[in-house]
């Protein structure tokens, strides 16, 4: 099954019964989940997500696009990506499951924003979701958040994009909890990041800091370490997003839902 999603509609469509708006589906349908995008706050709900990689060769899927016009796929190695029955978390038993095979595993889901979503990295309140850890062979892997930058907010020059990325490991948090849902509020906490740039990862002490010194007036620029370091500050652009898990962090069987980037949810089932 290929990936589908809609927009959960305002009012009472609302929630993942979104035909309760009676008559309205066809074009009416789609103008109330349009209406539903129109202040940039929504939730969108993913479903279909379906791809297993035993071998070692990354494997990268054709992109969707999706019910808000943003571009999905997924890069899977030695592991699989999927959506369907988790572990309930309130009256939700749908979520992502994330599963890698080997230490070499890798798993990427990401999401590449149209430019009316790009959002400056100042400006980005929240980033947040929810994880659940059924194994692991590491006490300190949770589930990754990367955001995709454009490092001086023109799009025009391409030769200056990187990622942050979020790790549970660096966060100072002791090991980590299985068997229940938690919740990690990456702006609200301020967790640490690093960046990947110029094909490096630049993730050594002292590269590891705040979001909000990534996102100020000021921001940050990796020191020390090979060429190719990025300027991050809040006019850098947001251009998307990755889910990640593996490449060096054990083996294990984990879940993600309610996915928040900015003004928007992102609900798997």
């Amino acid at each position: 099954m290929p990936i589908s999603s809609y927009i959960v509609e305002e009012g009472n469509g609302r929630g993942k019964g979104h035909t309760q708006h009676g008559n309205g589906k066809g074009v009416g349908h789609t103008k109330h989940q349009h209406a539903a995008m129109d202040d940039g706050e929504y939730t969108i709900v993913i479903s279909g997500i379906n791809h297993d990689n035993p071998t070692p060769v990354d494997q990268t899927s054709a992109p969707t696009t999706l019910a808000d016009g943003s571009q999905m796929w997924t890069e899977v190695r030695q592991g699989s990506i999927s959506t369907g029955t988790a572990p309930a978390l309130g009256g939700d038993s749908s979520a992502l499951r994330l599963e890698t095979d080997t230490n070499n595993g890798r798993l990427r889901l990401n999401d590449a924003f149209t430019t009316d979503q790009q959002i400056k990295l100042g400006d980005l309140e929240d980033l947040s979701f929810d994880y659940y850890i059924q194994s692991s062979t590491r006490t300190d892997v949770t589930p990754v958040i990367r955001l995709a930058i454009d490092a001086d907010g023109n799009l025009a020059t391409t030769g200056d994009r990187g990622e942050l990325v979020f790790e549970y490991a660096y966060q100072g948090l002791g090991p980590t909890t299985t068997g229940s849902w938690q919740h990690a509020d990456l702006a609200g906490a301020d967790w640490n990041a690093w960046q990947r740039s110029g094909g490096q990862n630049r993730d050594g002490y002292p590269n590891i800091v705040p979001l909000s010194d990534w996102a100020d007036a000021s921001g940050y620029t990796p020191v020390g370490g090979p060429p190719g370091a990025l300027h991050f500050d809040e006019n850098s652009l947001v251009l998307g997003w990755s889910v990640a898990y593996g490449s060096g962090n054990g083996t294990g069987v984990m879940y993600l839902d309610n996915l928040q980037v900015g003004g928007v949810t992102y609900e798997f089932g």
